[in-house]
């Protein structure tokens, strides 16, 4: 009889590998993925998913998902506690993401990229700008045609303050040349309560995942104005924002951070595992499937963008009056001018 794969357990669900399964050439006997469960994070249950497929690849021989309560920002510095691996026998990895990041400079403590060691990012989900199909907000023109006029008139949603919509929102009213001081955004705990606060005309637009809001935008519900990729999305008719003039491309990300003073040896570990998971068949089906765009960086160049992208939110987060100062400048318009 074939061993059941699956234990729930308190602290959260363990995989393991089934009496078929060849644990040989594991990279660590025992993986735990741990996922943040602050509100706003964003990447609910990916630390599951992640589990099953390390697991089915033959990459660890258990692996278990363990929620981690607590603020997010302070999250990389405290989710690891004294834990110092070897990874190769026990490896923990935390779930991080643009959130994450955001809530770190926000709530003034150790910016993400130094209070733990970045692993890898795995995957981006793309936003969308849409309005209620009734809006007589037609294209994107007409957005920044009435956010130039009056910021303020203009409410937008998204995912809670501070979070990846906010940043963008911010992003874009910068690359218009409006004073991101000025705009007003609302946040919600969850896609569904943004796309009622829509619907009921709490908001004139909403930025939110292009995944999440292709059902509602495919049922003729909302109109969408531009997506934040750098490519037009299949299914979702509206352009990119650089070819509506603003040179800009977001996504919201997801990735994996490790303790802070890991031993080289144990970092190029977490590393292979994540170059191995990438490759992975299992996990690139999984991607398709949640409609989650592959975007993978590992190591150093993981380490770099992380901090290139830290300045980036930090610079609007400032600009959007959530933070006191900013080490980052913007340097002239985002808009190219004819």
């Amino acid at each position: 009889m074939r061993r059941r794969g699956f234990f729930a357990l308190a602290a959260g669900v363990l995989v393991a590998a089934g009496c078929g399964a060849n644990g040989a050439g594991s990279l660590v006997k025992r993986l735990f993925v741990l996922e943040p469960t602050a509100d706003g994070h964003g990447w609910d249950r990916i630390a599951g998913r992640l589990a099953t497929v390390v697991v089915q690849a033959g990459l660890a021989r258990t692996a278990m998902a363990v929620e981690r309560g607590g603020a997010l920002g302070s999250a990389p510095r405290d989710a690891f506690g004294a834990f110092h691996g070897p990874f190769a026998r026990e490896g923990r990895l935390l779930v991080t993401a643009m959130p994450m990041v955001a809530a770190a400079e926000i709530a003034n403590t150790v910016a993400v990229v130094n209070a733990a060691t970045p692993i890898a990012r795995l995957v981006g989900d793309w936003s969308v700008l849409v309005v209620p199909s009734d809006s007589r907000l037609l294209t994107f023109e007409d957005f920044a045609a009435r956010l130039r006029r009056n910021p303020a008139g203009l409410a937008v949603g998204g995912r809670p303050e501070g979070g990846s919509e906010h940043v963008l929102y911010g992003m874009i009213g910068k690359c218009l040349g409006v004073d991101a001081r000025l705009l007003e955004y609302a946040g919600y705990l969850t896609p569904e309560d943004a796309v009622e606060g829509l619907q009921v005309g709490q908001v004139a637009a909403l930025l939110g995942s292009a995944r999440a809001l292709r059902s509602e935008i495919a049922a003729g519900r909302l109109r969408p104005l531009a997506v934040s990729s750098g490519d037009r999305i299949d299914g979702i008719d509206a352009p990119t924002l650089r070819e509506v003039d603003v040179r800009l491309e977001y996504s919201d990300w997801c990735g994996l951070l490790g303790p802070k003073d890991m031993s080289p040896e144990d970092r190029d570990a977490a590393i292979a595992l994540c170059d191995r998971l990438d490759a992975a068949p299992g996990w690139r089906s999984l991607c398709a499937a949640h409609g989650w765009s592959r975007v993978y960086l590992s190591g150093d160049d993981f380490r770099q963008w992380l901090s290139t992208e830290t300045a980036r939110a930090r610079g609007v987060l400032h600009e959007l009056g959530l933070l006191k100062s900013s080490d980052t400048t913007c340097w002239g318009s985002c808009v190219r001018r004819p």
